[in-house]
């Protein structure tokens, strides 16, 4: 009877801590699942929070800075850019930098100048060599007391040399995305076309003109349509980075004939990338406005 007594009393025990060895290993896991629940929760929304505070697109950082474009010096006329900042700078750089400049933003959407010129064609145009020079301008100013000037500032103090030709072609892009229109092209109207007749004898004579300085600009740069101080007008070519408003005269219109403005869609035809890209393309009410300015 004893025997079986301490048999009972044993199988009880063996029982009881069967049952609790199960209920701590199943508390136990109840407790993994949750906290690796709780973690995948942290996980996900310290993720959310760095994708919301860092937007990308398209590899452009967007900047802290809300304004972009350039900014004019006090009661300047430079051809009718905007009064802003400075530009969204292109190339992944640090997302919590803050540009002095920024790469303003394009006047119509990339695909919207097609068939005269291509969504690619502005993917690196705008994408890479204009970015670039903005990127460049950041990194001569940033920390110095050059970082709070204006673009026109930068090129009329610099005049020449590494933060010169940054600023001057970041200044010449900008204003050559405003001479194009997707629905731009065909002969003027208005002031512009009045002053054109005045100065060349018809449209025509301009054309011919402004044909032969494109065509005929050797090597790197831009062909303009310049005003000066008494109104009147003139055409005129600039090496590499060099800009009309350096010689006081108020740019119109401009064409860039760098390679890179027309050999992916050209290749080497400057000819026809004047002819059947800017001429389908120029932007005659962007002209009246800073003919007018």
């Amino acid at each position: 009877g004893a025997s079986k007594e301490k048999y009972a009393t044993e199988s009880s025990a063996m029982t009881s801590t069967y049952v609790s060895f199960n209920a701590t290993r199943r508390s136990n896991a109840r407790f993994a699942f949750v906290a690796a629940c709780a973690l995948t929760a942290i996980v996900a929304g310290v993720l959310l929070v760095t994708t919301e505070a860092s937007p990308m697109q398209s590899g452009i950082r967007t900047s802290a800075r809300p304004t972009m474009g350039i900014r004019h010096m006090p009661g300047a006329n430079f051809g009718g850019l905007s009064r802003r900042q400075g530009c969204k700078n292109a190339n992944l750089r640090s997302i919590f930098s803050s540009a002095a400049f920024e790469l303003p933003p394009l006047p119509w959407d990339k695909e919207a100048l097609k068939p005269h010129m291509s969504p690619e064609t502005i993917d690196f145009h705008y994408g890479k060599h204009h970015a670039a020079y903005v990127n460049k301008i950041n990194d001569i100013v940033t920390g110095t007391d050059k970082e709070s000037k204006s673009l026109t500032e930068l090129i009329l103090e610099e005049k020449s040399g590494g933060l010169f030709n940054s600023a001057a072609q970041a200044y010449n892009h900008e204003f050559f995305w405003k001479c194009l229109s997707p629905s731009g092209g065909g002969q003027p109207s208005g002031a512009i076309a009045e002053a054109i007749t005045k100065d060349f004898g018809s449209f025509e004579e301009f054309k011919k003109a402004y044909d032969a300085a494109a065509v005929g600009h050797f090597g790197s740069g831009w062909v303009w349509l310049v005003k000066d101080g008494s109104g009147k007008l003139s055409i005129m070519d600039t090496h590499d980075a060099e800009t009309p408003i350096t010689k006081g005269l108020t740019p119109i219109l401009t064409t860039d004939v760098w390679e890179h403005a027309y050999y992916i869609d050209y290749r080497n035809a400057r000819p026809k990338y004047i002819s059947d890209g800017w001429w389908n393309l120029v932007n005659w009410d962007f002209a009246n406005e800073n003919y007018a300015a």
